[in-house]
């Protein structure tokens, strides 16, 4: 074989390896992300507000560290409209809001799982 179909097989092989790759962290982060939204809604219904909080602290602090990479792989407006929609539920976690803490949480979930669904259609 000749230079030019390994330089092919070499391109094709790094294409797949890196849309694989890109697959799979994107599904982590966002199950993790929506792992982290059913148990603030868990520890809500619980009336745990404190560590419904906690918990949504912790998803923002792992979604900003990782929305570079989704950034890469995803256009810049749809993840900053996640992030945004993400810090917003802050507001929604007392006794007076449940309802609204609720629908919040399930928007947020059907946007992480669209944000997936679209990378996943391009490639």
């Amino acid at each position: 074989m000749n230079r030019r179909v390994y330089a092919a097989l070499l391109i094709l092989l790094s294409t797949f390896s890196l849309s694989w790759f890109s697959h799979i962290q994107i599904h982590r982060i966002t199950e993790y992300t929506c792992a982290g939204l059913s148990e603030i809604r868990q520890a809500a219904s619980e009336e745990k507000y404190d560590l419904a909080s906690q918990i949504l602290d912790e998803t923002l602090s792992y979604y900003k560290h990782k929305q570079h990479f989704l950034e890469f792989f995803i256009k810049r407006e749809t993840v900053i409209t996640t992030t945004v929609n993400l810090q917003g539920l802050k507001a929604y976690i007392n006794r007076t809001s449940i309802a609204d803490l609720f629908s919040e949480i399930a928007k947020a979930q059907e946007q992480l799982q669209m944000m997936e669904h679209l990378f996943t259609a391009i490639v």
